[in-house]
């Protein structure tokens, strides 16, 4: 699976966002995360720490919220044209990569392992987005990947 897919998702679900009442964003919930922003935002935060550790780097995010749907839009863009242009000049996706997680545990795995986790990651948050949809009596939208391929043109329909 690659990288592209979840960029792809991400986006068509900003996009749907875009089409629903302004309120939905930001309106409290019960279930995993008490909003679509809170939970947006985890996804977010997620990316780009997991990113910093590919680079070896700290982790740059320093916000705590996104204000509206187009900052977190806006957010998503930048930091995923950062990694697809990353992942350009990648090179072996086997190559180990040692982090320590917020707890101070030392961990190691490849590049290919933390780019799947991360896709994994994202879909899982979609669905959780997506049932809080329904929860608000909205309806969601399919970023299934077989879609994304669909829309790739690499399955024969």
């Amino acid at each position: 699976m690659e990288f592209s897919y979840h960029v792809w998702a991400t986006r068509k679900l900003l996009g749907h966002l875009k089409t629903l009442p302004r309120d939905v964003f930001r309106k409290e919930i019960q279930s995993v995360f008490p909003s679509v922003e809170r939970t947006l935002f985890h996804l977010y935060e997620v990316d780009a720490l997991w990113f910093s550790r590919l680079k070896g780097e700290p982790s740059p995010v320093d916000k705590k919220m996104f204000e509206t749907l187009d900052e977190c839009e806006m957010d998503f863009s930048d930091l995923h044209s950062e990694i697809l242009d990353w992942l350009d000049d990648m090179g072996d996706g086997t190559v180990s990569i040692s982090y320590q997680t917020s707890k101070g545990e030392t961990f190691q795995n490849t590049r290919e392992e933390i780019l799947k986790h991360l896709i994994n990651h994202g879909t899982y948050h979609r669905g959780n987005i997506s049932a809080m949809l329904r929860q608000l009596g909205e309806k969601g939208v399919s970023t299934d990947y077989i879609y994304y391929l669909r829309e790739k043109g690499d399955v024969l329909l």
